[in-house]
């Protein structure tokens, strides 16, 4: 069998010049922090994500609500469909002579 791996030239691919530059300066302020071992540092990301999180999880239960009710609509109606097409077929069966007539005309 033949090997589909595909090999491209091992040439250094410089990163993006100011993604780079930003996440070295972030990594050097790391390193260059000293906390006290009890003190957690709460980066602005982590709280922005835990924001948006918080708001995912809102909107993914109003989603969970929203398709409950359809789902309880659904039920409803077809429920409500079953009966009327089963009135309708009682009194079709028992007037069908009647129906007949009134579609030969």
């Amino acid at each position: 069998m033949q090997s589909h791996d595909l090999r491209l030239p091992a040439t250094p691919v410089a990163p993006f010049a100011p993604y780079a530059d930003n996440r070295a300066n972030h990594q050097a302020e790391l390193k260059n922090s000293a906390k006290p071992a009890g003190e957690v540092d709460m980066e602005p990301r982590i709280i922005e994500l835990e924001a948006h999180l918080k708001y995912i999880r809102r909107d993914m239960d109003e989603v969970r609500d929203d398709v409950k009710s359809i789902k309880h609509r659904l039920a409803y109606s077809a429920g409500g469909t079953a009966v009327i097409l089963g009135l309708l077929a009682w009194i079709t069966n028992s007037r069908f002579d009647q129906v007949v007539t009134l579609l030969a005309h």
